[in-house]
């Protein structure tokens, strides 16, 4: 049997939320790379290249009966990952006021630092084409039609329209270690926890 770590105590959450394309992926590896203790990077992509879902079927609309309970069995993941102690980075498009409410009340009790990536809507047109593997228009959707930064505050908010510098990795990271939880991330009134 494998020996029990001593606790440490629960782990911290560094959220990245940004349209698709935004640039949340490069930023949680150069941020991975600066902070000198090991964090977990974690997004709902990774569950889905991982082969999780079920394969389409055109019979039958899948995805509209599954992506709730996908993302509900995603956003639970969280608490759990960070209550065993493991500090993240987690990258993520929230996409409904319902999805931050959720989120704000199951990493109540944790360090949750919540930052807002934004880039022009050409230059996510732009890193679309480029990439070849997004829906063209989805990251400008979600920005003028799931209106992702309007459902709360950020504890702090960055730019990615000419790329991820140095500069900007730095800027999250000297916003974070100056922080002071509670963080913008909060339950919203009347929230059952």
């Amino acid at each position: 049997m494998e020996p029990v770590p001593p606790s440490r105590g629960p782990g911290r959450i560094i959220l990245l939320n940004g349209a698709s394309s935004s640039g949340k992926s490069t930023i949680g590896k150069a941020l991975r790379e600066a902070l000198d203790e090991p964090f977990l990077c974690v997004s709902s992509d990774q569950f889905v290249a991982a082969g999780m879902l079920p394969p389409r079927q055109d019979t039958f609309d899948w995805w509209r009966h599954v992506r709730p309970r996908f993302f509900a069995g995603f956003h639970r993941c969280l608490p759990a990952l960070a209550s065993a102690g493991n500090d993240l980075i987690v990258e993520h498009i929230i996409e409904f006021r319902s999805w931050r409410d959720q989120l704000a009340v199951l990493l109540a009790d944790l360090d949750v630092f919540l930052v807002g990536v934004h880039c022009r809507l050409d230059e996510l047109d732009r890193r679309e084409h480029a990439r070849g593997d997004r829906r063209i228009g989805e990251g400008r959707s979600h920005v003028e039609v799931d209106r992702i930064h309007t459902f709360g505050p950020y504890d702090v908010e960055v730019d990615t329209t000419t790329g991820v510098s140095t500069e900007l990795v730095e800027s999250i990271l000297t916003a974070w270690q100056l922080r002071t939880p509670p963080g913008a991330l909060q339950p919203p009134p009347g929230a059952i926890r």
